[in-house]
């Protein structure tokens, strides 16, 4: 079972995707050159998958979501000013560089934002969560159980007729 203990392998994709969207942001007004942005991206990388370190829960990827969290919202996310000012960046300077109101999610499996408090929210990254076995020492009957259910939603997924949805009325 995870603890929130992992490697930055586990993570990888997520935090890729997470830093390449911030630098990609940084990069839109022109102001960095290739090099800084490069180093802003690494840094990113290597700071976000050591806080996020005792916060990663695969198998419930909900969990520690608010943790994870990047948040650009009259304050500057205080992971990002620490980066920035690693290639010379001032809060003044970040301010003109990033949008006013971001919020960015890196969870396992999914990384998303929303740019703006009414803005919609967009898919950077996505992947299929592994299933759980039912053969490993460490999942037990409800794992097993999960996983059935998982097919078996799948499975009516499939079929080509809507879903009956029945009312019940009770009178006197």
């Amino acid at each position: 079972m995870n603890h929130g203990y992992t490697t930055k392998a586990e993570m990888g994709p997520e935090v890729t995707a997470a830093a390449g969207f911030v630098s990609s942001l940084l990069r839109t007004r022109g102001f960095l050159s290739e090099q800084q942005l490069q180093i802003f991206s690494d840094c990113l990388q290597q700071v976000l998958s050591e806080h996020y370190k005792h916060h990663w829960f695969p198998e419930k990827p909900q969990k520690g979501s608010g943790y994870r969290c990047i948040r650009i919202n009259h304050e500057m996310d205080p992971i990002i000013s620490k980066v920035a000012s690693r290639i010379g960046l001032n809060s003044h300077q970040l301010y003109q560089l990033l949008p006013r109101e971001l919020t960015m999610w890196v969870d396992p499996f999914e990384v998303s934002y929303r740019i703006g408090e009414d803005g919609s929210i967009c898919v950077l990254y996505e992947a299929e969560a592994p299933a759980p076995s039912c053969g490993g020492a460490s999942s037990g009957p409800s794992a097993c159980n999960n996983s059935a259910l998982h097919c078996k939603n799948h499975f009516l997924m499939g079929r080509t007729s809507p879903p009956k949805n029945y009312l019940m009325t009770v009178s006197s």
